[in-house]
């Protein structure tokens, strides 16, 4: 669907506008029937993201529920493929750094006058046992190299278990990422969303490299944006996202 081929729709009624009322050069539908002006673009944009999606049937791994006056929708992580790979990585990058946390360990225990295990690496360095400064430069060395393998263990568990769910009353709506009730919590006001759009981020690293991220993104009408669903599946972040404009731009 592009702005030349696709027919606008009124997000009020549902009726398509047609040709004689849509000035793409201004970016304007006229719906007559509500009597209300939209941007065309905006309609577009909608048009592209709910274009074959059912939201009587959720895909797999997808549970909503519009019953009590709000909404709740639960995506899971689980991604069989990609959580072996994580798995193979996140062992070998902490199989190597814990060598290294041992040896930190064994030099901490040896300034502590506390004997090491005898399957600890000996805490001697060039022949002369590890200082107490050398043991403090060798934890503040090791210490992102073990927060990058916290981090890849923790992304291994939420494409085991982990979900990405989102609450809506009629006034405030919640946005969960996490492994049960483990995660983090995000809000919003319902009645102050403008967007609610699927955005693929790329930009490149220190290294030169370019990186991707495709994220679902509810946009308020100050300009405040909340991302999330980056883990999703493209099926799934496609409904999630469909079913959440729907219920909340209006």
């Amino acid at each position: 669907m592009t702005m030349k081929d696709a027919t606008p729709r009124c997000p009020a009624c549902s009726r398509a506008i047609l040709g004689d009322d849509v000035n793409v050069a201004k970016d304007v539908a006229y719906c007559r029937a509500c009597n209300l002006a939209h941007t065309l673009s905006a309609l577009v944009h909608a048009g592209e993201l709910t274009a074959g999606v059912d939201f009587s049937r959720p895909p797999p791994g997808v549970r909503c529920d519009l019953s009590g006056g709000g909404l709740l929708v639960a995506a899971t992580h689980r991604a069989p493929g990609a959580a072996v790979g994580t798995l193979v990585f996140a062992l070998f990058w902490n199989g190597i750094v814990s060598v290294f946390v041992l040896l930190a360990v064994a030099g901490t225990l040896h300034n502590l006058h506390v004997t090491a295990p005898a399957w600890f690496p000996s805490p001697d360095m060039n022949g002369s046992p590890m200082s107490a400064g050398m043991t403090l430069f060798l934890w503040i060395f090791l210490a992102p190299f073990i927060a990058i393998g916290a981090a890849m263990i923790g992304a291994f568990l939420l494409t085991v278990g982990g979900r990405t769910e989102v609450r809506t009353d009629q006034n405030e709506g919640t946005v969960f990422t996490g492994i049960g009730p483990l995660g983090y919590r995000r809000r919003f006001l319902t009645g102050n969303v403008s967007d609610v759009r699927i955005d693929d981020r790329q930009w490149r690293d220190s290294d030169g490299d370019r990186q991707r991220k495709t994220v679902i993104v509810i946009e308020t009408r100050e300009g405040k944006l909340l991302r999330f669903g980056a883990m999703l599946s493209e099926e799934r972040r496609k409904f999630v996202a469909a079913l959440l404009r729907k219920a909340l731009v209006r």
